[in-house]
């Protein structure tokens, strides 16, 4: 197992034939498909009778196999130092095919670019979001005090090239000195954080456990809030009527992660009160309709992140807030990609880039089909096979071989 080396190269146009595609846009699965790709983007898609196969076609049989869109993973801490390449490399190979990191800042900008150009082989794509917060806020980079220093905050990191501005309402687990329940930005200064955003085509991440912070957000119009530990009812409903999206980060508080950090206590005790309302605040989420999202927080709060490990967690905790599979699915794909305005990624449809993940077994008959890394034969992005596994690999040169060793997934 391992990835493709420089030198390894692809037609312009390859055939994946015969897999059951889940095209996450909703549909039913479509037992033996076929999905035609041509300079990087799904040309067409359907039963394998119907579609016409190129003759000048690499052919993928994806025969047992089932084909999904590459996973999208909406909270990640990832910058621009050497781990941050093996964080992405491994999330690749996990089938995450795109990382939103809300820390990338300058470092992470320059990586961004670094993989968009082929410069750095055999990452994950990454998604670069610029951190503004008030002076001694949560997850602290570019400091900023008061709606005009905020509006020249957000300009700085535009410039930068940030995809989207990160920023934080409530504080959090992360440190010793703040707990969930403090402020960070007043009303007045996230409105003028978001309108400049937006005046800039920028989404608005939000960091924010507590209220008065998520009423605040919900006001000024942020895009997403992330988290929401203690979430309330009156939240969940502002939500839904703003009709914004939500990623609840729910392998934060999950049992697996707080025993993990049980010698770092002032996270663990907020965590603790934390987790049943947190599961609550989905469940109640989930049942009105509120546009739910997935993202883990790794390799930020907690040790357990193991790179896209935790991205399979959150699926299992959405599920086990009443979300099917194929919800859950959907959420890490299709969801995330219209949270982030990745237009051309998140679903299986003619049109959008070809990043896709075959694999031995079925996500909707469980995520453990995709939480053992070795049921993960072949990771396409951008058109081109950038990992593969057993017969599939045969047709390609690899590299850097990986441990078959996972522990197994127990959570409550």
């Amino acid at each position: 197992m391992g990835l493709l080396t420089e030198e390894t190269t692809m037609n312009d146009v390859t055939a994946v034939l015969n897999g059951t595609v889940i095209d996450c846009t909703g549909a039913e699965p479509l037992p033996g498909g076929a999905i035609i790709i041509r300079d990087g983007r799904i040309e067409a898609i359907g039963p394998a009778d119907e579609v016409p196969v190129p003759d000048d076609a690499e052919i993928v049989d994806a025969s047992g196999l089932t084909v999904i869109p590459g996973l999208i993973e909406g909270h990640a801490h990832v910058g621009g130092r050497p781990k941050g390449q093996q964080v992405l490399r491994i999330s690749l190979q996990r089938g995450i095919i795109t990382v939103c990191s809300v820390s990338a800042n300058l470092t992470g900008i320059a990586m961004r670019d670094g993989i968009a150009s082929g410069e750095i082989r055999g990452c994950a794509r990454l998604i670069a979001g610029c951190i503004v917060t008030p002076t001694h806020g949560h997850v602290r980079f570019r400091d900023a005090d008061g709606p005009w220093e905020v509006r020249k905050a957000v300009r700085e990191m535009v410039q930068a090239g940030a995809n989207f501005i990160k920023t934080a309402a409530s504080g959090g687990f992360y440190s010793k000195d703040e707990v969930c329940s403090m402020r960070n930005y007043t009303l007045e200064e996230l409105v003028a954080l978001v309108d400049e955003a937006h005046a800039w085509h920028r989404p608005v991440v939000v960091h924010c456990h507590t209220q008065p912070g998520l009423n605040n957000c919900i006001e000024a119009g942020v895009d997403q809030i992330h988290h929401g530990g203690f979430i309330d009812g009156e939240a969940v409903r502002g939500i839904l009527a703003a009709d914004l999206w939500y990623m609840p980060t729910l392998s934060v508080t999950c049992r697996r992660n707080i025993e993990a950090l049980s010698d770092q206590p002032w996270q663990t005790v907020e965590m603790t009160q934390a987790q049943p309302i947190h599961r609550a605040g989905v469940r109640l989420a989930h049942e009105i309709g509120v546009k739910l999202c997935v993202g883990t927080d790794y390799p930020g709060t907690g040790r357990t992140w193991k790179h896209g490990d935790r991205t399979i967690w959150e699926l299992m905790e959405l599920e086990s807030c009443g979300l099917s599979r194929m919800e859950a699915l959907i959420a890490a794909t299709k969801t995330n990609a219209e949270a982030y305005r990745l237009d051309d990624l998140g679903t299986l449809e003619p049109g959008k880039i070809a990043d896709l993940v075959l694999l031995d077994g079925d996500p909707l008959e469980g995520f453990e089909a995709l939480y053992d890394h070795r049921n993960i034969k072949l990771v396409m992005k951008d058109g081109r096979v950038e990992f593969a596994d057993g017969d599939l690999a045969k047709h390609y040169t690899l590299r850097e071989p990986q441990p078959a060793d996972r522990p197994p997934y127990e959570d409550a």
